[in-house]
């Protein structure tokens, strides 16, 4: 089969240090493959189940072809306890094999079942699984503070009356209206910049063929001046003062 065809699975606890690793290199690149890895058919592609080292080496050296001995399996249930007892010899990774254990024991499996089927000792597959669990709880933990971090929301607002009366009364209407739409408000931080001063704020409504004018006057401003829109504004109302 090309060596292509094949992939890991997710689940494989086997170890291997990286002075094995290259020991069973030189062996393959002197005697060849010896044994035929263990894979199961996954739509298109071949998983393996047992001899992933191996794989992994032949693919390093260069191997584009490998002999493989398809299991047939009717869920991954089953292909996971074949590749559980197929590893009993390695090193296993603990808190991998505490999510295979994890994940068959959330499909009914039981501890003594799995033991049985793999060949493993019942304390170390509960000792995996509690590794697993610890590990699972602080990516969860992680999960959540990005998810805290994700919806953090900052209101801004300027206000010409007091200010710490103004903020009450604002973080209330908006955590009531957020409220009212399901959201939850963990926390609220108040900060007030008293270097922020609102002189005045006007604001009116024009008709169209004033909002013509008005966009007219500022592009010929902006363009002579070479300034801002909002500092044309403030050129266009300083001059209407001047000439009063």
């Amino acid at each position: 089969m090309p060596i292509t065809k094949c992939r890991p699975n997710k689940w494989n606890p086997r170890g291997m240090n990286p002075q094995e690793f290259v020991s069973l290199k030189e062996s393959l690149k002197r005697y060849g493959q010896d044994k035929p890895i263990q894979v199961w058919e996954v739509k298109d592609d071949y998983e393996i189940l047992g001899g992933y080292h191996t794989w992994k080496a032949m693919k390093e050296v260069g191997f584009k072809e490998i002999e493989i001995n398809i299991q047939k399996f009717a869920n991954k249930e089953d292909a996971m306890i074949f590749s559980l007892a197929d590893n009993i010899h390695g090193n296993d990774s603990l808190a991998l094999l505490g999510k295979a254990v994890y994940e068959l024991h959330e499909k009914g499996y039981s501890i003594k079942q799995i033991a049985r089927s793999s060949g493993k000792d019942e304390a170390e597959l509960k000792d995996a699984l509690e590794i697993a669990q610890k590990e699972l709880a602080e990516k969860l933990k992680k999960t959540i503070e990005k998810l805290k971090k994700e919806n953090f929301v900052v209101l801004n607002f300027i206000t010409d009356e007091n200010s710490k009366e103004s903020m009450s009364r604002f973080i209330k209407e908006v955590t009531g209206f957020a409220h009212s739409k399901g959201v939850e408000v963990e926390e609220v931080k108040q900060q007030i910049n008293p270097d922020r001063v609102t002189v005045a704020l006007v604001t009116f409504n024009v008709t169209a063929p004033q909002h013509k004018v008005i966009k007219s006057a500022l592009e010929k401003v902006i363009k002579e001046e070479n300034v801002s829109e909002t500092r044309a504004l403030e050129l266009i109302c300083a001059d209407f003062l001047a000439g009063t």
